[in-house]
């Protein structure tokens, strides 16, 4: 036998006592696989190899589920590519967005398409209800199955059959797909080419930005974006984390390190018993530390988003303004199974504000408990489900056509999704600029 085979033999038999040991210290580990092969040769039903599984792993998340831990989660090989894609920011598509509007319902493009992608130069217009995709019918198929029929490789063709209101029969577009970059730091409004303004428009001394997620790209977005903002003088900047849900760790850290100087801790991470895991600290490396801040939150803002607003917080280094935050204090691990064709999203520790304090919320806490990140004195405004829904009507609105009035808002859109107010301003917004205008400073001691 060479050298080689036997150094090859070696290490499986190796890993494989490894195994057999970990399996002995656990017993359960025995006990699933017999139950797995007791039920894949005795039962009645030959139920699928890949249904069993997918049913185990869901089977114990639920009982995590049922112990307080809401935010494990398995991803099934079906989903788990736009489960990637929403972390990576990137996907094959053609870059259009689409609602299911009408009665019945139907995919619609709702918005111009993205500027500089290929449904850009397309026949494609605000409005076109999609009737199908590469000849297979959209109708009654739901929004994340017709998007899936979108997307695909990079560089394939896609055929979109459209009706255009008031046209007496629909036309085929054909798209090649590329490679499309998601957005997660937006301004206010658009200008005439479709990029995105970060100063806003009544007050232009004052930065604007929105995260609406923290991705792999988040915070080199974020770093373009204020290189442009500080070519002309700035007086503040308002970075908007209302219904940010959360996302990537690092991407929190990197970005509330752009606003601190060198050797202030920004989060820790701890494990079962407490002790703590990992310890991020500023680098000094980021060129804003002066730079006057205000930070928007609501119930939505969770896990990445309180990082950075509690630790700009703790440090006074922002105004925290809105509402009180969801409370998300726990860190999920992504851990491939199936040779990477699944995932297993699982939460593996706490993470702890500068000040020491952990602000996730229990199922069984109430609002006394001190959890999430709470505005700044005189900071709070707090609206309730009706004004909630106007703000995202605005928002939403604001985003794809930039006026209420315009044109190119489809009909059904107001039947579906409803209208703001008349005369809709961001009161949130509103008080943040009005304090930073009036050098309004956060409160309370430096942690």
């Amino acid at each position: 036998m060479s050298r080689r085979n036997l150094l090859l033999l070696l290490v499986a038999c190796a890993a494989s006592y490894a195994c057999y040991i970990r399996a002995e210290q656990n017993p359960y580990a025995r006990y699933l696989a017999a139950g797995y092969a007791i039920v894949d040769r005795w039962a009645l039903q030959d139920a699928p190899d890949q249904a069993l599984f997918e049913g185990a792993m869901n089977g114990m998340i639920d009982v995590l589920h049922k112990q307080g831990d809401e935010h494990s989660q398995f991803v099934s090989s079906l989903r788990s590519e736009s489960f990637r894609e929403d972390i990576s920011q990137e996907f094959g598509g053609i870059g259009i967005r689409v609602r299911l509007l009408g009665e019945p319902p139907m995919p619609t493009v709702v918005g111009p398409p993205e500027p500089g992608t290929p449904a850009c130069d397309a026949d494609i217009q605000s409005g076109d209800r999609l009737a199908a995709v590469d000849g297979a019918s959209a109708a009654g198929k739901t929004l994340e199955e017709v998007t899936q029929m979108i997307r695909g490789p990079e560089g394939e063709v896609v055929t979109l059959t459209l009706q255009r209101h008031g046209a007496p029969n629909p036309h085929d577009v054909v798209i090649t797909r590329e490679v499309i970059t998601v957005e997660s730091v937006l301004g206010d409004l658009r200008d005439a080419t479709g990029k995105w303004n970060f100063r806003l428009e009544e007050f232009p001394e004052v930065g604007f930005l929105r995260v609406t997620k923290f991705g792999d790209k988040t915070a080199g977005e974020l770093s373009v974006v204020l290189a442009e903002l500080h070519a002309r003088p700035l007086a503040g900047l308002v970075i908007d984390l209302r219904d940010n849900y959360g996302g990537a760790l690092d991407a929190a850290v990197e970005i509330s390190d752009l606003f601190l100087a060198a050797g202030f801790p920004i989060v820790t991470t701890r494990g079962r018993d407490l002790a703590i895991r990992e310890r991020y600290v500023s680098s000094g490396a980021g060129p804003y530390p002066d730079l006057p801040l205000a930070v928007l939150i609501n119930q939505n803002s969770a896990s990445a988003s309180e990082i950075v607003a509690g630790c700009l917080q703790d440090y006074r280094r922002a105004l925290v303004v809105g509402q009180r935050s969801y409370g998300k204090g726990t860190v999920q691990r992504l851990m491939r199974l199936e040779s990477g064709r699944s995932l297993l999203k699982i939460t593996s520790a706490t993470y702890w504000r500068p000040s020491g304090r952990n602000i996730h919320r229990m199922p069984a806490d109430g609002p006394a408990a001190p959890w999430g990140v709470l505005p700044d004195p005189g900071c709070t405004l707090v609206l309730d489900e009706s004004q909630y829904l106007a703000w995202r009507r605005y928002r939403s609105r604001r985003d794809l056509f930039g006026s209420q009035d315009d044109p190119r808002i489809d009909p059904q859109w107001n039947e579906v999704e409803g209208a703001p107010p008349p005369g809709f301003r961001d009161r949130v917004l509103e008080l943040a600029v009005a304090a930073l205008l009036r050098g309004q400073t956060p409160e309370g001691p430096t942690p």
